[in-house]
């Protein structure tokens, strides 16, 4: 991936005037100023979540998760927490999101009363009040900021959940907005059993707890991209493809077999697009920020995208030490591509996510 306006040939440096052009005029609008992510103290490697799910020796799971692209995950899979009920455990998985969003928000050293709006998200939640609500209380915001909690939406929340936070922003001139994106799959996960789908498996193979929270501010001066442009698409007829399946004693989250294909089908198509209505060509873009949703996902993502294995690098790096985390998982890998390359004024990025529905996302950003 070449970095910056700049770039270097036979030692000399050459300029490319297009690139430098853009760096000249700072975008204005909503900005991610800052991105920061929280994971529990436990991190258990594929081999000890096969021993806790009772997987293990079952040829199929081992199989499955040998090649699934996860080396380890952050995960509660304790003895008395698997023996519960997914109401059972209700209490612990809030308080266990509510920890790690303080401690991500924390990360943001943002100043509480220049929030107008938080946005907060996890794949499913029994809990009331919601986490934004308990965020608001424990920083002690102002009592008329808005408080929004977004469940369901899953893989691709990232997009919606800035686009909202982004539009969110005009009510309160001057203040930012709070975008959490926690996840609990530890609290959907269940042991094996003779009768299980292998459906199940494949999600007990690949799903990891995660905590992201970003900061959107207005504030000209702040670092990170601004947001330049957004656009979900949801493909026709497919509901089941992505759907959380719940009984009285077990949980899971179905995949459809064809998920993958489903996503890789149409997804070119869409992305150009995206990119033709907001004047841009493929090459004009950066950096890829692609959703790590497990091995076949990013193999068709990129495929789809003739996109390089530099371009789905970080993607693979963070399935590899998060598994698909859900909701919070593209802040992973939009942070991790901000760490690893620091994008240069100027240089644009585009978020692509995959998520039930079967939804696409996608979010055009530009440093």
């Amino acid at each position: 991936m070449q970095k910056g306006p700049n770039r270097r040939e036979g030692g000399s440096l050459l300029v490319d005037p297009l690139a430098a052009a853009r760096t000249s005029v700072r975008r204005a609008g909503p900005r991610i100023a800052a991105i920061a992510v929280s994971d529990s103290e436990q991190a258990l490697s594929q081999e000890q979540v096969l021993d806790r799910l009772g997987l293990k020796g079952n040829e199929f799971a081992e199989g499955i998760f040998e090649r699934s692209g996860v080396k380890r995950r952050h995960l509660e899979l304790g003895g008395d927490f698997l023996a519960r009920t997914l109401q059972g455990r209700t209490p612990q998985v809030e308080q266990e999101l509510l920890r790690h969003s303080i401690r991500a928000v924390d990360a943001l050293e943002l100043d509480p009363a220049k929030i107008g709006t938080v946005l907060s998200a996890s794949l499913y939640s029994l809990g009331c009040p919601t986490l934004a609500h308990r965020l608001v209380d424990h920083y002690r915001m102002d009592p008329s900021t808005d408080k929004y909690h977004v469940t369901g939406v899953g893989c691709m929340s990232g997009v919606p959940l800035m686009r909202l936070a982004a539009q969110a922003m005009r009510e309160h001139p001057g203040r930012g907005a709070l975008v959490v994106a926690a996840e609990s799959m530890s609290g959907i996960l269940t042991p094996a059993a003779p009768s299980d789908p292998k459906a199940k498996t494949v999600g007990s193979a690949i799903f990891g707890d995660g905590c992201a929270a970003a900061l959107l501010s207005s504030d000209p001066r702040a670092d990170g991209p601004a947001i330049v442009a957004s656009r979900v698409h949801q493909i026709a007829g497919r509901l089941d493809a992505v759907s959380l399946d719940v009984s009285e004693q077990d949980s899971y989250l179905h995949l459809a077999r064809d998920l993958p294909d489903l996503a890789r089908a149409g997804l070119g198509e869409v992305v150009e697009g995206f990119l033709r209505h907001n004047h841009l060509e493929h090459s004009q873009v950066d950096h890829w920020i692609v959703h790590p949703g497990g091995r076949r996902i990013i193999e068709n993502v990129q495929a789809a995208l003739e996109l390089s294995d530099d371009d789905v690098a970080t993607s693979w790096s963070v399935l590899a030490e998060h598994g698909n985390a859900g909701t919070p998982s593209i802040f992973y890998v939009l942070k991790d591509t901000i760490e690893r390359y620091e994008p240069r004024p100027g240089e644009r990025g585009l978020l692509v996510t995959i998520g039930p529905g079967v939804t696409l996302g996608m979010m055009l950003l530009e440093w």
